[in-house]
């Protein structure tokens, strides 16, 4: 069997080959020394985030577990249509069936739109937000008509 080396190749001695050889497993072992040594740091900053994590987790569970229940739903409606009545502004149920921009929570909620004069619907839906559980999704503004989409949040 007759290998073709470069030209410089065939002139090597078993020396040259030897330090070639320990250049290269001494190189390799550094590298595998330093990924080992990355993994390692890396391993254990993973492990602390995971267990900073967790007890956040529980305090939040404990915090939600403290919680009150909120009042049904419907006796949170109440507010809602003596707010709008107050400020004179209409609300309109929503089907949440095929809106992408209603609650898609655990909660119970009723979505609606509140219309009207653009500085009632504001206030009413300031005063709406300050007395119940509400998630605002979407304001519109046309001239003299004012429309702002919320979902009221409670219990069944």
């Amino acid at each position: 069997m007759n290998i073709k080396l470069p030209e410089f190749l065939n002139h090597w001695e078993w020396s040259h080959w030897v330090v070639l050889a320990l250049v290269l497993i001494i190189s390799v072992n550094l590298v595998y020394e330093r990924q080992v040594t990355r993994l390692n740091q890396m391993a254990s900053t993973n492990v602390d985030v995971i267990e900073n994590d967790i007890k956040q987790f529980n305090t939040q569970a404990e915090r939600l577990g403290q919680m009150e229940v909120l009042p049904p739903v419907r006796s949170q409606w109440g507010y809602v249509t003596a707010i709008a009545d107050q400020y004179g502004v209409e609300i309109k149920l929503v089907s949440t069936e095929n809106s992408s921009a209603s609650y898609d929570g655990p909660l119970a909620s009723w979505t609606a739109d509140l219309e009207g004069f653009p500085g009632a619907v504001l206030v009413a839906a300031k005063d709406i937000q300050a007395a119940v559980p509400v998630y605002l999704y979407d304001l519109s503004l046309k001239e003299s008509n004012a429309t702002v989409r919320f979902s009221v949040l409670g219990s069944e």
